[in-house]
């Protein structure tokens, strides 16, 4: 029996977000400021660099315009990678879970780079409903990194290759996706937005920023079918550079784990803070 190729998969953080609870947890956490950070996924096997989201670029910019937004020295694209040994001419795949800015907005970075998203996102990203709007107020495309550069996904259950799975998972946009990987732990489901808290999966809470709540809802049930343990790109129980143990999927109502960052306030940046 062949046995699966398998992936090294690596946390890089590239800011933190202050934002409203229940814009990550539906109908609960209303008028609870929590700070969250901004992880993409480094994943690396088969011969191949991959990237799962690629994060804020300007994050002067959001903060002014939309959310408090910072990123400490080391959480730019270019640095949050070289700590990995990786330069942005090395990474060979760029995968989006969707198109908002702070999963997108570092994309016309890397020239070299194949884009995977999926179609219905695309087309969603030049029109979305108005709620969202701001969200893609950027340019992912320029120059150098354009149409062409983008694999256009209307498929589901997508193998990008032997071991690295595309999963649709709508919800928090028209066309969310998540990526299923096989690591030496196991199953991994990289979520995106498709959950952002363990709280996501044991209430159940979808995110509370979307396009379809029931969508959300299926989604979650989704990740708990195809995988075991879960990257959430704005996860607080996790650290810079994971890159191995990440979190068990939770059971439906077991509630948080003891001593989970996510209950306790005031740890730092990037974990869940009472503002």
């Amino acid at each position: 029996m062949t046995r699966l190729q398998t992936y090294k998969v690596t946390a890089l953080k590239l800011g933190t977000l202050g934002v409203d609870k229940a814009a990550m947890t539906y109908m609960s956490g209303f008028g609870s400021k929590i700070n969250l950070p901004v992880w993409a996924a480094a994943v690396e096997g088969n011969g191949v660099k991959m990237l799962v989201d690629t994060g804020i670029r300007d994050h002067d910019k959001w903060d002014r315009e939309l959310n408090p937004c910072w990123a400490e020295r080391d959480e730019t694209i270019e640095t949050a990678l070289a700590e990995i040994g990786w330069s942005l001419s090395d990474v060979d795949v760029v995968i989006n879970s969707h198109l908002h800015y702070d999963h997108a907005e570092n994309n016309t970075s890397f020239r070299n780079a194949r884009f995977v998203v999926s179609r219905v996102e695309w087309e969603y990203a030049k029109n979305p409903i108005p709620s969202q709007t701001k969200l893609y107020d950027f340019e992912w495309t320029d120059e150098s990194v354009d149409y062409l550069d983008y694999q256009l996904i209307s498929v589901d259950d997508y193998d990008v290759l032997p071991g690295v799975r595309l999963i649709q998972t709508p919800g928090h946009s028209k066309g969310h996706q998540s990526v299923v990987i096989q690591t030496e732990e196991g199953t991994l489901c990289v979520a995106g937005d498709a959950a952002c808290l363990p709280e996501s999966f044991w209430r159940p809470a979808p995110p509370g920023g979307a396009t379809s709540i029931e969508e959300g809802f299926a989604s979650l049930e989704r990740i708990r079918e195809s995988a075991q343990r879960v990257l959430m790109n704005h996860d607080p129980n996790i650290s810079k550079y994971q890159d191995s143990n990440f979190p068990m999927i939770p059971a439906i109502g077991s509630g948080p784990l003891p001593g989970s960052i996510e209950t306790l306030p005031g740890r730092g940046t990037g974990a869940a803070e009472t503002a």
